[in-house]
């Protein structure tokens, strides 16, 4: 169960990052989704800190008692995310009220991670690693641009350019790709760990800004269950002051 909530957040955040790099300057309106991935994923050096907010719907086939798998309601499940990519910082707060009210808070500084759940207790647990909760080493984001650079290089993902779409006051591009499993794990190993699982993901760039307004993941995961998630990002390059827990409140 742990290993396949933990790896949603984990492929939002590579997903964000693809989106996450398109900010640089405002130009001649763009029509192939490819160019528009590639400015994102060049753009991406550029960013230093960003807020997510994401929101989780659907069903998955989990064991959560060891005697068997069962329906699990995903409705109400949320996730606030900073992350500080000049530092290697970041936070992470996960909460699924329909697994038992389930609550994760992680802190990363550093190679020094701090996690708890409300199943363990009130304090934290330090591990020290040189990676995030989420196997991403945020002291090195340039890795994470050389590892989707060559994704979307090798990849025989194509994505489409939809629609221009509406988003607030702005108009926004629109990019779909479609994803097998297979595809998804290249970016994130062992993604969801749920068999013959398809997802399709919709980001929406501004298009006078070139910043991501938000994202859209479905995934299909067949007799499994299937998930629908929502993704904003904001506060740009927004200070932030990310801090390990005190002393009394790590194990």
């Amino acid at each position: 169960m742990h290993g396949r909530i933990a790896a949603l957040p984990a492929l939002l955040v590579v997903v964000a990052a693809v989106a996450a790099g398109a900010c640089s300057d405002s130009g001649p309106s763009l029509t192939d989704p490819n160019e528009i991935l590639t400015k994102a994923v060049a753009s991406l050096q550029t960013v230093k800190t960003v807020h997510l907010e994401a929101t989780a719907d659907g069903r998955l086939q989990l064991d959560l008692t060891g005697a068997g798998g069962g329906d699990v309601s995903l409705t109400g499940t949320k996730l606030e995310m900073d992350i500080d990519f000049e530092v290697g910082a970041s936070t992470l707060r996960l909460e699924v009220p329909a697994v038992f009210g389930l609550t994760f808070d992680a802190i990363t500084i550093g190679g020094d991670t701090y996690t708890r759940t409300s199943i363990g207790g009130d304090k934290y647990r330090k591990e020290t690693s040189g990676t995030s909760v989420l196997d991403i080493d945020l002291r090195d984001p340039a890795q994470l641009l050389r590892d989707i650079e060559v994704w979307l290089v090798q990849s025989p993902v194509q994505p489409t350019k939809e629609s221009d779409a509406s988003c607030g006051l702005e108009s926004c591009y629109q990019v779909k790709l479609e994803l097998t499993v297979a595809e998804a794990q290249e970016l994130v190993p062992g993604m969801l760990g749920l068999g013959d699982t398809t997802a399709s993901v919709i980001v929406l760039v501004e298009k006078d800004s070139l910043r991501p307004a938000s994202l859209t993941l479905d995934v299909n995961a067949g007799e499994a269950g299937e998930l629908a998630v929502g993704l904003r990002l904001s506060d740009w390059d927004a200070g932030l002051d990310i801090a390990a827990p005190p002393a009394d409140q790590v194990e």
